[in-house]
């Protein structure tokens, strides 16, 4: 056993780690937001106030206006969704 003391007193966040805590958070929200939208959706069609084909279109729709809203909100200049860990590693070492 060795003689470690652990220091489990709260320190501040940085800068760097707030912005990522608001950038989930984001992210979070938004995925709720698409969430509730198709049960939404899906009570029209079930109801019939709404035909399927139409209320999957529609909920298609509204979940890529969600996506492309969070994007655009979230991600800065040269950031992509999906990138793969070359290019993320490559991006960040040209930041610095």
């Amino acid at each position: 056993m060795t003689n470690r003391r652990i220091d489990w007193s709260p320190r501040p966040l940085t800068e760097q780690e707030k912005k990522a805590a608001s950038q989930q958070q984001y992210a979070v929200t938004t995925l709720i937001f698409i969430t509730l939208s198709n049960i939404f959706f899906g009570i029209l069609m079930v109801y019939k106030f709404l035909p399927v084909w139409l209320g999957m279109i529609l909920a298609f729709i509204v979940m890529g206006l969600f996506v492309l809203r969070a994007q655009k909100a979230l991600l800065e200049d040269g950031e992509r969704m999906w990138e793969s860990p070359d290019k993320f590693h490559d991006r960040m070492s040209r930041q610095r």
